[in-house]
C-alpha cells in the first residue's frame, strides 16, 4: 500500500513537472514537436514499465524524460524527497547532485536544493560532507540559513560535541530567539563535562553563561546552586534558592536536600521557604507539600501534622498524599488494626513505585527519573513533573 501511493505521488509530481517544462519549451520555441517528441516517448516508456510492476525502471525513464528548467526544479526536489522517504537515500543523492550541477538555476533554487542535498547526506550518515554544505549554507545571505544552522547544530548534538554546537547555537539565536532554551542546555553539557575535569572555574563560566541566554534555565539554578554551595557561597546559595522557589516551584523538590542542609546550618527557614511555594497560586508539588507537613509534625505533633496533610490531599487526591496520611496515623493503635495499616502501606507503596514522577509534554514519554532532553523524541526541556492525580 504504501508503495503504490509512493509511486501515485511520483506520477503527479512527474506529470505536473512535465506539463511545465514543455510548456516552458514550447514558449522559448526550444521544442519543435509539440506531439510525439522523444519526452512523450519516454514518458510513455514510463508508463508502460509502472503497468507492469517494474519501478524502478518506471522512475529512471520518468527523471530522464523530466527536463530540468527553472518551472521543474521543485518537482525534482519533491522527487528526491521521496525517495529519501522511501529509503532510497543514494536515488535521492543522484537527483539532487544533478539538480545542484545545473547552470541555470537561481540562487535560491540551489540554496534549497544544497540543504535538501545536506539533508541526505545526513540520512546516511556522511557528517562532514553534510556540515560542509550546512556550514557553506549557515555563513551566506541566504534566506535558508535558519534551517541551515538548524540542522548543523542538530549534528553536533548528536556528535555531543557541545563546544561546536554551543558555536553554532549563537549564531542560531539571531534567527530564531526561541532557541535560548536549548543553547542554555548546550552550556549544561558543558559544565557536566567540566564537573567531571573537577575544573570549577569552567564550570562557573558555563553555568552563567546558561543563565544569560536563558535567565529562567531551571537546570543551571540548580547545578548552579549546587556549586554555590560546594563553595561555600552562602549568600549566592540562597539567592537561588529564593529564585527557584519564584520561578520554577515544580522543581523545589530537586533542591529540597539542599535547602535542608542550609536550615540545618541555620542559614534558611525552611518553613517559611516552603510556606512561599505553597502560598503561590499554581498547585503544588506533593513533595513540597509532604516536607512542610513533616515540619510541623517535628514542631507541633502529629495531629496538626494529619490536619494540614489532610486538607492538601482534599484538594489534590494522590497516592502519595493518602501514603503519607496512613504513616501520620497515631502509634497508640490495636495490633490488629496496625497490621493491617502495614498491608495497606504495603499496597500503596507498591503503587507508588510504579507509577511516574515526569513526563514530556511533548511526546508523553513517562519515567521516575528527570530527564533534561527526552530520551523518546529528544525535545530539550519537554519533561515536567507530574502532580495532581498523576502523582505518585
Amino acid at each position: 500500500m504504501q508503495e503504490l501511493l509512493f509511486l501515485g505521488l511520483f506520477v503527479v509530481a512527474l506529470a505536473i513537472g512535465w506539463f511545465l517544462g514543455r510548456r516552458e519549451a514550447i514558449k522559448v520555441g526550444f521544442m519543435l514537436q509539440p506531439h510525439g517528441s522523444a519526452i512523450d516517448r519516454q514518458y510513455f516508456i514510463g508508463l508502460n514499465y509502472l503497468l507492469n510492476e517494474q519501478p524502478d525502471e518506471a522512475i529512471e525513464t520518468f527523471i530522464r524524460a523530466l527536463e530540468v528548467n527553472p518551472e521543474t526544479v521543485e518537482t525534482h526536489i519533491a522527487i528526491g524527497k521521496l525517495f529519501c522517504q522511501r529509503g532510497d537515500v543514494e536515488r535521492a543523492i543522484k537527483v539532487h547532485q544533478n539538480l545542484l550541477a545545473r547552470p541555470n538555476l537561481t540562487t535560491q533554487q540551489a540554496d534549497r536544493v544544497q540543504l535538501e542535498l545536506a539533508r541526505d547526506y545526513l540520512a546516511v550518515g556522511m557528517h562532514n560532507r553534510a556540515e560542509r554544505l550546512l556550514e557553506e549554507l549557515g555563513s551566506s545571505s541566504s534566506s535558508l540559513r535558519g534551517e541551515a544552522l538548524g540542522d548543523l547544530v542538530t549534528v553536533y548534538e548528536q556528535q555531543r560535541d557541545w563546544l561546536q554546537a554551543t558555536e553554532i547555537g549563537l549564531r542560531l539565536l539571531r534567527e530564531r530567539p526561541d532557541f535560548a532554551v536549548i543553547q542554555a542546555h548546550y552550556y549544561c553539557e558543558l559544565a557536566e563535562e567540566a564537573i567531571r575535569d573537577r575544573d570549577i572555574n569552567r564550570v562557573q563560566v558555563h553555568l552563567q553563561a546558561a543563565l544569560k541566554v536563558d535567565p529562567a534555565s531551571t537546570r543551571a539554578m540548580l547545578m548552579l546552586a549546587d556549586l554555590e554551595e560546594r563553595q561555600g557561597h552562602t549568600r549566592a546559595l540562597l539567592k537561588l534558592l529564593q529564585r527557584v522557589a519564584l520561578e520554577s516551584p515544580d522543581f523545589v523538590p530537586q533542591i529540597l536536600p539542599l535547602a535542608k542542609r542550609c536550615a540545618d546550618n541555620g542559614d534558611l527557614d525552611l518553613a517559611a521557604y516552603l510556606d512561599k511555594v505553597l502560598e503561590r497560586p499554581e498547585p503544588p508539588m506533593l513533595q513540597t507539600v509532604l516536607a512542610r507537613s513533616a515540619q510541623i509534625e517535628q514542631q507541633e505533633g502529629v495531629t496538626s501534622a494529619q490536619r494540614f496533610l489532610l486538607a492538601w490531599v482534599q484538594q489534590q487526591p494522590s497516592i502519595g498524599g493518602t501514603l503519607g496520611l496512613l504513616k501520620l496515623q497515631p502509634h497508640a493503635v490495636v495490633q490488629a488494626e496496625e497490621a493491617g495499616m502495614q498491608v495497606l502501606e504495603q499496597l500503596l507503596e507498591s503503587l507508588q513505585q510504579q507509577r511516574p514522577l515526569y513526563r514530556c509534554e511533548s511526546c508523553g514519554f513517562a519515567g521516575q527519573k528527570l530527564y533534561w532532553q527526552c530520551p523518546s523524541c529528544h525535545g530539550w526541556s519537554t519533561i515536567r513533573p507530574l502532580k495532581g492525580y498523576e502523582v505518585v
